[in-house]
């Protein structure tokens, strides 16, 4: 059954509250409700850390599926890596069972509980970000002339192809480095940051010869230029050289049918944007899609996602597509990904107006702790491309106990360190974890 075929159903008949219930887990919170309640649209959730993100994602796709918004199968799960897709499609498939079980919702494609015993026959779809994008170049490759059953290159192939390349080549390259893994480890990190951005080695050869140009301009008007710019300048004319060796980099892959995975990004990307039917392919498949760790999405992830699943008019409701994210939280800043990504999705995603709705009770720590916590973070918040409520407490959290300490040493510090978590153990502390300023300090840190 596609969501085309699925007649949408007048208004829910379940409330997350009642679903709770019947699966004996806590009640939600207001925040929780309304996001697991929130109309099949467009929806932005800034989740702060702790707040039970997860477990709302996973009662959002149970509240969808129990309401006849979809079925199991239409519903599809993105996040970066494989545990936390794992425990996604754990949660949602243990209360969809659950429920079925039970007799409040029908089992899988309108099958009767006592047909399915129980069992929910075709689960949602979760997944990681790479994972569906390799599924979209295996189906669609042949659209570019490209192999759908392309090797994926692990980071060692990668860098053994790139090593090949760099050792046969004969231009001057003396600007990125003498050593030839040097080399190799430049044209590595620029491919991937091309294709997270997807931009061609044309594209970039033609922009940093015009960014050359207007400074030539400005010292041909007798304007000397500053040392910085004089210094970005030979940066930039070393990163040109590195074009043509990106472009047999490329050739290489291409005539060994392989990619890495920030190729296999950049083609599914362009798949999409290139042919709109892949993209209503995607949207019958699929009538509601949940985006976990949105403020980490890339350049070419960001236009993968919107062109399969932007709205197709301004004035309908929009593809239900709820994302999740915290700017806060933003790791992957190394490879292309921004948190502003979070800023742009009502615009990418969003019809008539898009709802952007917190999710800030967290349940890991005490309140002073949180205080703490909010008092540091107020200049991010002040800066934040979304809006970001501060972390509240839950309700049975304790008032919590800050200890500082100032040490002369590191090998100090690690001792006292291990001091506290034994003594905290001892009191019957189930889990501790120690954060370190630098990886210098881990050995020390380990040790405690």
């Amino acid at each position: 059954m596609t969501p085309s075929s699925t007649p949408p159903p007048a208004g829910p008949r379940i409330s997350a509250a009642e679903i709770a219930a019947a699966l004996r887990l806590p009640v939600p919170t207001e925040q929780q409700q309304a996001i697991i309640e929130h109309p099949p649209a467009p929806m932005l959730v800034v989740a702060g850390a702790g707040s039970g993100k997860t477990e709302t994602m996973a009662a959002r796709v149970v509240w969808l599926v129990a309401n006849g918004y979809a079925e199991p199968e239409q519903v599809l799960g993105l996040t970066f890596t494989r545990k936390a897709a794992a425990e996604l499609a754990g949660r949602v498939g243990t209360r969809l069972r659950a429920l079925t079980a039970a007799g409040v919702i029908d089992g899988a494609a309108g099958a009767r509980p006592e047909e399915t015993d129980g069992v929910v026959a075709a689960p949602p779809t979760i997944s990681t970000y790479h994972a569906y994008a390799g599924r979209l170049v295996r189906e669609h490759a042949l659209r570019l002339g490209r192999e759908p059953d392309a090797r994926l290159l692990s980071e060692a192939a990668a860098w053994q192809y790139a090593h090949a390349v760099v050792s046969n080549d004969e231009g001057p390259l003396e600007e990125i480095g003498k050593a030839e893994s040097t080399i190799t480890n430049a044209v590595i990190d620029l491919a991937g940051e091309m294709a997270e951005h997807l931009v061609t080695p044309d594209q970039l050869d033609a922009w940093l010869a015009g960014f050359d140009e207007r400074l030539e301009v400005i010292e041909g008007a007798g304007r000397a230029l500053l040392a910085e710019s004089k210094a970005m300048r030979k940066a930039l004319r070393a990163k040109r050289s590195l074009v043509p060796v990106l472009q047999r980099y490329a050739a290489l892959k291409r005539d060994h049918g392989a990619m890495d995975f920030a190729d296999q990004m950049a083609v599914a990307a362009e798949l999409a944007m290139r042919f709109p039917e892949v993209g209503r392919i995607e949207r019958e498949r699929f009538s509601s899609v949940l985006l976990d760790e949105f403020q980490d999405t890339s350049h070419a992830q960001l236009h993968l996602l919107a062109a399969l699943f932007a709205p197709a008019g301004a004035d309908g409701p929009g593809h239900c597509v709820t994302a999740v994210g915290d700017p806060h939280q933003s790791i992957y800043a190394w490879r292309g990904a921004s948190a502003a990504t979070l800023a742009q999705f009502p615009a990418v995603f969003g019809a008539a107006s898009v709802s952007v709705l917190p999710l800030s009770v967290t349940w890991r720590n005490d309140r002073a702790i949180l205080d703490a916590a909010n008092t540091v973070a107020e200049p991010l918040r002040a800066g934040a491309v979304v809006p970001v409520e501060p972390l509240s407490a839950a309700p049975a959290a304790g008032d919590g106990r800050i200890e500082v300490a100032r040490l002369e040493t590191v090998d100090a510090e690690a001792a006292l360190v291990a001091d506290w978590i034994a003594q905290r153990r001892a009191e019957g502390a189930q889990s501790a974890a120690v954060l370190c300023r630098k990886r210098s300090q881990f050995p020390a840190g380990g040790g405690a």
